[in-house]
């Protein structure tokens, strides 16, 4: 058998067994694309990869012994997950804590014979496909562990951009430019609008919101994000500014955002509790900002917060978005094929203009341990607004749209796979 080098370790190639595709953390437009192109992209490579399972709900449908036969699925199906939102194998937030857990999941993978594990997240999910793949190196387990980029919040890193991204900064962008229309409609009593978008610590997604403003007039107007932190004296100057300048003012607020001191605006206005990853739950900025602007200003503040729609959002979704994280699902079972562990597929961006992506690779370790905030030189000077070189950056990735299959009623038709469980083999999961 063959050997290639992974993380500075040796990786068998030529394996023989069945794979798992697991998807973790917040569903996106495009996730179900990524584990599509997995799968198909497995069936090319028979000889190696035999069974097709999914993880029911993440790593938890691993450590509760629950996986079903992607090829017990239909063909259209499988096929159709390019063009369904959210996540059809299921997904979960749960941390692998404990030894006991990842015993488990090794355990699990023998008894099935489980030579290939495809993890589709974030920074969490790579870090838990990380430990795995050096459980089973310490245990003489041989088997390929693969990541597969997936998060809205384009803070990966390692990768040029992340699939997700693309799909809900089109959304948003476009949800803003109509929601500007209204308040220039209405902005002799609907002065102000306040909408709130997702990302806790990096501003990609409220930076996207950007694109929407194509001249002064356009919005946002002004655009907070958790790297430039703003005073809300400071916010309140600039609200009267834009208010003074067009009469009106369209403001986006990333959930993370942050005060001169370090502290959510949105913990400001309440207390909130953590997730199973410890982070801080936030939400509800919009409606702090908001709030702020009628009592601090005088003026009434729309606000509107488009919540788990951003993410889900289809029938809007980036075709280069899409065509990507397929690709990148793909080229993750390519590279497992080839003997390659413990690392992640990339998006490399070989040329802005015309617009070229590949794929690549990257350890699972550094993608864990990396964090990409949004830098400095794509927001303007004032830091509320974007910069050219973020445009450009950004507007290749929006670019297309793709056409979901529609029913006789009006509305799209998504998949659903019947998820049929197999027979277990082990005994009951005993949670921490």
């Amino acid at each position: 058998m063959s050997k290639r080098s992974t993380n500075g370790k040796s990786a068998p190639s030529g394996l023989v067994g069945n794979a798992v595709f697991a998807q973790s953390g917040g569903p996106t437009t495009v996730i179900n694309a990524s584990v599509g192109g997995a799968v198909l992209e497995a069936m090319k490579h028979g000889k190696l990869i035999k069974g097709l399972y999914g993880a029911k709900n993440g790593i938890l449908g691993v450590l509760q012994e629950e996986m079903f036969d992607f090829r017990k699925e239909s063909l259209a199906d499988v096929k159709g997950l390019k063009l369904t939102p959210a996540a059809a194998a299921g997904s979960c937030r749960y941390k692998v804590k404990t030894e006991a857990d990842y015993a488990r999941i090794i355990d699990v993978f023998q008894a099935h014979n489980i030579r290939y594990f495809f993890y589709a997240g974030g920074n969490d999910s790579m870090d838990t496909a990380d430990k795995v793949a050096r459980l089973a190196r310490d245990k003489n387990y041989e088997m390929c562990v693969v990541g597969i980029p997936k998060t809205i919040d384009n803070d990966l890193a390692c990768t040029d951009h992340c699939p997700g991204y693309g799909s809900v900064v089109k959304y948003n962008a476009t949800m803003i430019m109509e929601a500007a229309k209204d308040t220039e409609a209405l902005y002799t009593t609907d002065t102000t609008t306040v909408q709130e978008v997702m990302g806790r610590n990096a501003g990609w997604i409220a930076a996207g919101c950007g694109l929407a403003a194509r001249n002064e007039e356009d919005g946002p107007h002004l655009i907070y994000i958790p790297e430039i932190p703003v005073s809300l004296n400071t916010m309140a100057t600039q609200v009267r500014e834009v208010l003074k300048r067009i009469g009106r003012c369209v403001v986006v607020v990333c959930e993370g955002c942050k005060n001169e001191k370090g502290e959510y605006l949105s913990e400001m206005g309440g207390e909130f509790g953590k997730d199973a990853f410890g982070h801080k739950q936030l939400g509800g900025v919009g409606e702090f900002v908001g709030s702020f602007i009628e009592k601090e200003i005088g003026v009434k503040a729309r606000r509107n917060k488009p919540g788990t729609l951003q993410r889900a959002g289809m029938h809007w979704a980036s075709k280069t978005d899409v065509d990507e994280a397929f690709m990148a699902g793909a080229a993750a079972t390519r590279a497992a094929a080839a003997g390659i562990s413990g690392h992640m597929a990339t998006l490399v961006r070989k040329s802005n203009s015309p617009y070229v992506c590949t794929t690549g690779l990257a350890k699972l370790s550094d993608v864990a341990n990396g964090e990409s905030l949004l830098p400095r030189e794509y927001m303007n000077e004032a830091g509320t607004g974007i910069s050219k070189k973020f445009r450009a950056y950004l507007a290749p990735l929006v670019r297309g749209e793709v056409k979901i299959p529609m029913g006789p009623d009006g509305l799209p038709m998504y998949v659903r796979l019947k998820r049929k469980l197999m027979p277990k083999k082990c005994g009951e999961w005993k949670k921490a």
